[in-house]
């Protein structure tokens, strides 16, 4: 079954391993620790099926009842945006796990902190001055922070994805089977080659660098953070069937020298299985092997996570400067070596050759909700230690919580670990709810809340309750944390929520938080679907049933 919604963010992932099958993506799933919550329960009944606070919908409370959620827990807060009177409420003091509903925080505060109208600039130096075309020293990219780096069709000022209600955005490649890219992702290093090209340089004696002094590479779930990236530090393979017991054909994009790629994959019947595998050579880890199987008549996209990002920019920058036409002595799969670089602002302005703008922030935390995007939502949090003066992106978290303190809430209540919303990440549904609010507030409120997924429309949302007649009306950030037994197989939801907007049908806007924890599935294929469009519909039942 094609996972529609995006993965959980409690899910860690074997980086060098693909898996298309239901199976194999069972395996894909570690145990990283247990609520620190409990799944509770009333002597009315399951619990969240009689609310504290204004009366359940029926709707609401039928999905509640259903069998996967007898060992459950449903917490919930509903207020008007306006005037802050709740509506609508269950135990919503109760810390129960984030999932991806923590971007919300770092997100804003990065709005609030930098500002959505603010770019990043990438350039580009010579540590010696141009003479007859030569740069005799090194030419160095100073990395940024730019999650995009021209790729997502970021030249034209935007950050696109391809999160729709049929495809998922490549960068969960290694675990959905119909995830696609989207764009040129060498747009902008030949955009900077060509700008170095025409500022009259024609060879490069010494060596290409990644700067990357910027901040210390994190180490968030899904692997390094780096403040570089190309194609979100990821070799896409496109695997094409031939006949039926045939080898199948794979493109890789970026096209790149800096990795070999053998091709392993059989092609089965028709009707037969496709699992697709990625692993580095053990003699070579810029040599991939991809093996498995794929079904006769189809192409399914599998992904490979770069490890090393400033080796993997470096290359790819090479190549671009040769396709430039700039001869480069230093060769793509050498050393990123930033040994006695120039001290972060001392490099000479009359040597910066190139430079590129990203678009504005809002454009990328926009993407990062939309997509709950990992390793995008931790650069985030980097920006924020970056602009506290530190180079330890877990500063960040300071700048996090002083400015919720700001907003009046309860950082007692607060618990973040990085940008993500990794376990144990929690709060409680009120305080995520007053985040919200406040965030739609600022100046920076509208770009805030259009940034949000919208039920059956938009992002992580789009292919729940697309023929409800709650679609476009709820815009909520999601989150899922999930573990499968080892030995059965069964589903663990550790938490799926919603943390958003609903807007009624006379156009009252209220603010909400929603979490669902400790129910179990049969399998995984059934239940993270599920269990994603059952929170889904529970909160299109709140505002169906709130609009009267």
């Amino acid at each position: 079954m094609p996972i529609r919604n995006a993965p959980p963010s409690g899910i860690r992932l074997r980086r060098t391993r693909r898996a298309t099958t239901v199976a194999a993506l069972a395996a894909l799933l570690v145990v990283s620790g247990s609520s620190a919550a409990g799944a509770g329960d009333d002597s009315s009944g399951p619990s969240g099926v009689t609310a504290e606070v204004g009366d359940l919908p029926d709707d609401a409370k039928e999905i509640m009842e259903k069998a996967p959620y007898e060992t459950a827990r449903w917490i919930y807060y509903v207020a008007d945006a306006e005037s802050g009177d709740v509506l609508l409420a269950n135990r919503p003091d109760e810390m129960v796990f984030t999932g991806s509903t923590a971007k919300e925080f770092v997100v804003g505060t990065v709005y609030d902190t930098l500002g959505p109208r603010t770019t990043l600039t990438t350039p580009v130096f010579s540590t010696t001055p141009v003479a007859d075309g030569a740069v005799a020293g090194d030419l160095v990219l100073v990395a940024s922070g730019d999650i995009a780096l021209g790729g997502r069709n970021a030249l034209e000022g935007r950050v696109d994805h391809t999160f729709s209600a049929d495809t998922i955005d490549h960068v969960y490649g290694d675990i959905a089977p119909n995830a696609a890219r989207i764009g040129d992702p060498l747009a902008g290093l030949d955009d900077l080659a060509r700008q170095v090209a025409e500022a009259g340089v024609t060879r490069i004696d010494g060596n290409v660098v990644i700067d990357t002094g910027i901040w210390e590479t994190f180490e968030g779930q899904e692997g390094p953070v780096p403040p570089i990236y190309v194609n979100d530090n990821i070799l896409d393979l496109q695997v094409t069937a031939a006949g039926e017991g045939e080898p199948a054909t794979i493109d890789a994009v970026p096209q790149t020298g800096y990795f070999t790629v053998q091709s392993e994959v059989t092609t089965v019947a028709e009707d037969g299985e496709t699992a697709l595998e990625v692993d580095a050579s053990a003699d070579d880890p810029n040599t991939l092997v991809v093996s498995g199987t794929i079904a006769e008549g189809s192409s399914q996209l599998t992904i490979y996570r770069v490890e090393d990002g400033a080796a993997w920019a470096r290359a790819l920058f090479v190549e671009a400067l040769q396709r430039a036409g700039i001869s480069v002595a230093a060769p793509p799969d050498g050393p990123n070596d930033e040994e006695g670089l120039p001290a972060a602002d001392s490099y000479p302005a009359d040597q910066e050759l190139a430079s590129l703008e990203s678009p504005r922030l809002s454009a990328m935390g926009s993407m990062i909700l939309e997509t709950s995007y990992n390793t995008g939502a931790n650069a985030f949090l980097c920006l924020l230690a970056v602009e506290a003066g530190a180079t330890d992106c877990t500063a960040g978290l300071d700048t996090v919580y002083q400015l919720a303190e700001e907003a009046d809430l309860d950082t007692d209540r607060l618990f973040l670990v990085d940008g993500q919303g990794q376990d144990p990440a929690s709060t409680t549904p009120r305080e995520i709810s007053r985040w919200v609010q406040w965030s739609r507030d600022q100046r920076w409120g509208d770009v805030f809340v259009k940034g949000q997924p919208v039920l059956g429309k938009s992002g992580t949302l789009a292919s729940a309750g697309a023929d409800s007649p709650a679609a476009g009306k709820v815009a909520a950030k999601t989150g899922t944390s999930v573990d499968v037994d080892p030995v059965t197989g069964r589903l663990y939801a550790k938490v799926q929520s919603l943390s958003g907007y609903l807007t009624l049908d006379d156009g009252t806007v209220l603010v909400f938080g929603l979490s669902m924890s400790g129910a179990t599935f049969p399998d995984l294929s059934s239940g993270i679907t599920e269990v994603g469009e059952d929170v889904a519909g529970v909160a299109a039942a709140f505002q169906q049933g709130l609009s009267g």
